[in-house]
């Protein structure tokens, strides 16, 4: 049923309107520096909607991840480096889930996942961008341009987060999801709804949604972020953590995040199920 683009094509490319400031903004520089904020997965969703017969079908994929650079003070303030997951797809069915999954659909086991680079951005609002990149999804890669709501930052309980989000459409015969579209059981036409939230403390929630401390790595864990990035690589785990680690490691970067941390502590989120403590006592 359903073909999706994480951030795909818009319906038309939007014409910018301070494109021709952009180079000059780049190049006098601006009084504050671009920040760049990780995309919360608890936070995060993408919804999709397809014809289904006289009706219409939502389903959704759970699990973005990815970069967010933003600099108010440029008028191509905006770069994306987002992922979604294929095997967080979730219609609400799991015999439905597992069909979207196969090679009729997304072919999750070979493509696991649909990515969206942004190569460029330009203000056409007071808070949108036109952002143009390109959209990888089952194998095929395509330049897309879609508008972007920048909906702002906020700084509450010792964490900075930024939100934003986009909606267009896509033709998913143009990735060669063609399941059910020459019958007309279902439609071609997909329509998208990516919602985003972003943390500059570190991947993931605060301490209200996976348990860390508020700004990113659990205080206990932090000490051992080596190089600073958010994260604890294999070699920098204590060694408690260790034969643990890839199980804690949902998303198989070889690295710890504040999400996972915040799940292995609270036994919510996107890691694993917590479990005791080697020296307690159950």
């Amino acid at each position: 049923m359903y073909g999706f683009g994480a951030l795909a094509g818009a319906d038309d490319e939007p014409t910018p309107q301070s494109s021709s400031k952009s180079k000059a903004s780049k190049s006098e520089g601006s009084k504050s520096k671009a920040e760049t904020f990780s995309i919360d997965p608890t936070h995060s969703m993408a919804m999709f909607r397809v014809r289904h017969g006289a009706s219409m079908f939502w389903g959704r994929f759970n699990k973005i991840t990815g970069t967010v650079s933003y600099d108010p003070n440029s008028e191509s303030a905006l770069e994306l480096d987002i992922t979604m997951v294929i095997d967080s797809v979730d219609s609400g069915s799991e015999r439905l889930d597992g069909h979207l999954k196969s090679e009729d659909f997304f072919f999750a086991e070979k493509y696991p996942e649909a990515t969206f680079k942004s190569s460029s951005s330009n203000r056409v609002g007071e808070k949108t961008y036109a952002v143009s990149g390109k959209l990888t999804m089952r194998g095929v890669t395509k330049p897309i341009t879609v508008r972007v709501n920048w909906l702002g930052t906020s700084d509450s309980r010792g964490r900075r987060t930024c939100g934003l989000e986009t909606e267009f459409t896509v033709k998913r015969s143009e990735f060669g999801i063609n399941y059910g579209v020459s019958m007309g059981m279902l439609g071609d036409e997909i329509k998208i709804i990516v919602a985003m939230e972003g943390s500059a403390g570190g991947d993931g929630p605060g301490r209200e949604a996976g348990g860390q401390a508020e700004g990113g790595l659990p205080r206990f864990l932090a000490r051992h972020d080596a190089n600073g990035d958010g994260k604890i690589q294999k070699s920098e785990a204590p060694e408690r953590l260790k034969n643990r680690f890839d199980e804690i490691d949902t998303n198989g970067d070889g690295a710890i995040d504040a999400a996972e941390a915040g799940a292995m502590r609270g036994g919510r989120g996107q890691g694993a199920t917590r479990r005791p403590r080697p020296d307690s006592d159950g």
